[in-house]
């Protein structure tokens, strides 16, 4: 027979030299665990029973639920709520909810006329009434307005407001304020199409002006003060979308991806008002250029028109889709209403009879405006052509003579006093490039749309091309901030923004901030999951992982710098990646493995390469992998959710080299995890699980949010209970928490946990209305859901620096010696298996241990162990809600024959 004490858990650095343990070796005994459910270790420290999870609410209808970390800065963020086709919003751990007011817009829907609306629309321009909508038509200066006064009642003065506004067709610009035109209440701002909740809080009557300068038309559809309730802003993510959604954020804006729907930003105006909105891009990406028999032309040059295909083209899921047509020759014109409006400019190059183009006005005699010619050598700095000035209509042709030069040239409206002029220039030569969107489908040869970059000319032309993205040739669906670029994934395509202007992809733009457009290698159509910014840009597609290299270590990616190359085929399952410091985080495409991208050593590639993370736990992400968050305080741990509710952790350190592994479970299924930076002062960051229950046989989905370790250790209120809810104040008999009416729950009350039972069993029962009644009154309680942690080592064996391995002898345990903190004197049991277990000793050096008073330090002598003779008896731990326990080291000592 032989005894050798074991130390099986021993996460403290002192304990570990005082025992003769590297850290290396400590760290192979903490992980050596079968069962390891809702513990939490820290990286080198102790492991307590998890926090409990609190009750915020539910879910919209309690329908499955996607959350989107909103951080503007660590102090200004919030929780986006996504369900079936509606957005909600969390700040502070609250639905932001609109109060009642009697303030109402008259005619906000325009049901059939513009009535209430006041006319302001400026020389040229024109606001009308069309089926329903209000149409903003302006002259790319002068602005079409429309305005309304809003009534305050008294009692609603100083109270806020919101304006639920509906934009069909964008952008729309608005100012709200005290003052006819004013801004006071809220700043002049664009709304593009979608909707949007605009909070304000008005001391006098407001005053609301809806404008637009676009030569296009615009639509509102709505403008209405919402009433009381929880504020619900319409989508177009279908419940089925929401595993789909990626997204990026810059400053107020989140920018979404979603396969197969239109991208969209979520815009926030301030704390309390937020917009869903289409993404559009006014200039690109474009496919190639048309290299088929087909012509197509647009109607008129600007405004809005139709386009024409000489061949069947258009589809009705071409809405929305940008086409580009250049022109065989020059037009240009311009609706002018204000003094210096001009019309774009010609590009005149040639000899002789090339160079001449016809100058058109009409409109211009009796206004007593003068329009001039004006010529440029760089299409930027202006001088007049001399004895080219008009007061009356003319139409006239001019030749420059300046033989073999480029000059630009434009018509300018020098002296302004009334009405329209229409100015325009002509010219057979050259070609200009224009842009149009489609917003209505007529048939295979014809569509409308809106011109945004005025074309050349209405002649048919086969030189056009189409845009990149549509329903019909298909969306991206990853989305990802690099290097001051947002970039698109979809399909086997990625592209790149022009630097710093996130909306922008004109191929036109020269030099470094150009676009990016390119295709992976590799050949195959693979799918991106996600876009991951670290020191490179990395693109996670299905069938492998992609490094994005410039010709040299930290250059920036430029359109003619520009390598993508597969940096690992492990394959990424759709999940979206995650940073941690200057690695990656993805799931691969199985669904049940975690691998991290790590940058390589290798001083010439320094590119990525990937590292099993689950080699120690292989089945960790067993059945599946479907939702990831990383928080980083107090340690670094990543959140995985599995397919069926349950969460594998992982505790991650690469520094210490720690990669420790530990499951979650609750009353219930966990369907999402999402985590904000905690606030000054917190030593954790918040972290949010989305769990459906069943209460009163009803399918419910509650947002919870773990409690702080700090928060679980005894004291008045103890957070160890899932779901729960705590209250403070005048003393009581009566427990609520109406959202678990009739679910079996722990109550800790006053410090303690008021339960009777010896062992860890439920003591209440909640009656329909959700509450209990206890035998004396307290004044502070949580109550929530129970849940166990139970811990059973693997194997028991020696270190190596001990003597031989005794894996299979027979061996029995004799002993146990706890170090312990903040531990409740029924807070843990011990024993071989989970039937046969014993509590912690109720007479310590001959004196009686109060069995409700927590103790801060728990270092007795060891305790006699219920073991017996096996060849593979492993010790089993056991805590429960409510009642603490810290383990900070577990010391057995071991009988082997």
């Amino acid at each position: 027979m032989a005894h050798k004490t074991l130390p099986l858990i021993a996460f403290n650095r002192g304990l570990c030299s005082r025992l003769g343990l590297s850290r290396q070796d400590v760290k192979r005994i903490a992980l050596s665990a079968r069962t390891f459910i809702n513990w939490m270790p820290r990286i080198l420290g102790s492991m307590s029973i998890r926090p409990g999870l609190g009750y915020l609410g539910a879910t919209k209808s309690n329908l499955t639920a996607k959350y989107l970390e909103f951080i503007f800065s660590t102090t200004d963020k919030a929780l986006v709520e996504l369900t079936d086709s509606v957005m909600r919003v969390w700040v502070s751990d609250a639905l932001i909810t609109r109060v009642s007011v009697a303030s109402a817009v008259t005619n906000g829907n325009f049901t059939s006329n513009l009535n209430d609306w006041t006319d302001n629309d400026e020389s040229g321009a024109a606001s009308s009434w069309v089926t329903g909508y209000m149409q903003l038509l302006g002259t790319g200066t002068n602005a079409a307005i429309r305005d309304q006064t809003v009534s305050v009642a008294p009692g609603d003065l100083g109270t806020e407001h919101a304006l639920r506004i509906i934009v069909a067709r964008g952008p729309v610009m608005i100012r709200v304020g005290s003052t006819a035109g004013g801004d006071e209440y809220i700043g002049e701002r664009e709304l593009k199409t979608g909707e949007h909740s605009l909070a304000f809080t008005p001391t006098s009557a407001f005053r609301i002006r809806f404008f637009s300068r676009k030569d296009r038309a615009v639509w509102v559809n709505s403008c209405n003060v919402e009433s009381a309730g929880v504020m619900e802003i319409a989508t177009n993510w279908a419940e089925a979308d929401l595993d789909n959604i990626r997204f990026d954020q810059s400053a107020d804006v989140l920018f979404v991806a979603c396969s197969g729907q239109q991208q969209s930003r979520i815009e926030r105006g301030s704390t309390r008002s937020w917009s869903v909105v289409l993404y559009q891009s006014d200039d690109g990406p474009f496919r190639t250029m048309n290299i088929g028999p087909g012509t197509m032309a647009p109607g008129v040059i600007s405004g809005n028109t139709t386009l024409t295909s000489s061949v069947p083209f258009f589809r009705s899921s071409h809405v929305g889709a940008l086409f580009a047509i250049t022109s065989t020759g020059q037009t240009v014109s311009k609706s002018m209403g204000v003094v210096n409006d001009a019309t774009n400019s010609i590009r005149v190059t040639g000899v002789t009879t090339d160079r001449a183009f016809t100058i058109v006005l009409t409109g211009l005699s009796t206004t007593g405006n003068t329009v001039i010619l004006q010529r440029s050598f760089d299409n930027a700095v202006w001088a007049a052509v001399s004895g080219k000035s008009w007061t009356a209509d003319t139409t006239e042709p001019y030749t420059d003579g300046l033989d073999n030069q480029i000059v630009y040239y434009r018509l300018l409206c020098s002296v302004y006093a009334a009405g329209t002029t229409v100015a325009s220039l002509t010219i057979s030569t050259g070609s200009i490039r224009g842009i149009a969107r489609v917003t209505a489908w007529t048939s295979s040869l014809i569509v409308s749309a809106e011109v945004l970059t005025a074309f050349g000319g209405t002649t048919a032309t086969a030189d056009w091309e189409e845009g990149q993205w549509s329903d019909y040739r298909g969306r991206p669906s990853a989305v990802g901030f690099d290097g001051g670029r947002l970039w698109w994934g979809g399909k086997d395509q990625i592209v790149g923004s022009v630097s710093d202007a996130f909306s922008s992809f004109d191929p036109q733009t020269e030099g470094d901030s150009g676009p990016i457009n390119r295709t992976l290698p590799g050949g195959q159509v693979d799918t991106i999951n996600w876009i991951l910014s670290l020191q490179r840009l990395l693109f996670g597609g299905q069938g492998a992982e992609y490094s994005c290299r410039s010709s040299s270590l930290d250059e920036p990616l430029t359109p003619t710098n520009f390598n993508p190359k597969k940096a690992s085929t492990q394959g990424s399952a759709p999940v979206p990646a995650k940073a941690i410091d200057n690695q990656g985080i993805f799931v691969q495409r199985g669904g049940t493995r975690v691998y991290t991208l790590v940058a390589s050593a290798n001083q010439v590639t320094y590119d990525y390469t990937s590292k099993n993370l689950c080699e120690i736990v292989p089945e960790i992400g067993l059945p599946q992998i479907t939702r990831m968050a990383v928080q980083r305080q107090p340690d670094t741990r990543v959140h995985f959710v599995r397919s069926d509710g349950t969460v594998a952790i992982l505790i991650f350190d690469s520094v210490e080299q720690v990669t420790c592994w530990v499951e979650l479970e609750t009353d219930g299924l966990v369907e999402d995890v999402v985590v904000l930076p905690g606030d000054a002062g917190d030593d954790e960051d918040h972290v949010y699980y989305l769990v459906k229950r069943t209460i009163n046989s009803a399918t419910v989905r509650y947002l919870e949010k773990w409690a702080f370790q700090s928060e679980c250790i005894g004291g008045t209120t103890s957070k160890l209970a899932d779901s729960f809810v705590a209250y403070s104040g005048a003393a009581t008999t009566t427990v609520t928490a109406a959202h678990l009416a009739g679910k079996e729950v722990v109550i800790w009350a006053d410090g303690t946990d008021v339960g009777t039972a010896a062992d860890l069993s439920l003591t209440y029962t909640l009656d329909g209305s959700g509450q209990a009644t206890l035998p004396t009154a307290v004044a502070a309680y949580v109550v929530g859901l129970y849940y166990e942690a139970p811990f059973e080592s693997g194997k028991l064996l020696e270190l190596a620096s001990q003597g031989e391995t005794p894996l299979n002898q027979m061996k029995a345990i004799r002993s146990l010696g706890l170090i312990m903190a903040d531990v409740h004197p029924k807070g843990l049991r011990f024993g071989v298996d989970a039937t046969h277990l014993d509590n912690l000793p109720g007479i310590e050096a001959g004196r009686a241990i109060s069995q409700t008073a927590m103790r801060t330090d728990y270092d007795e002598d060891p305790i006699i162990f219920p073991g017996s003779w096996s060849t593979d008896e492993p010790l089993y731990l056991l805590a429960a809600a409510p009642r603490p326990v810290t383990v900070l080291s577990a010391v057995i000592e071991v009988e082997t024959s």
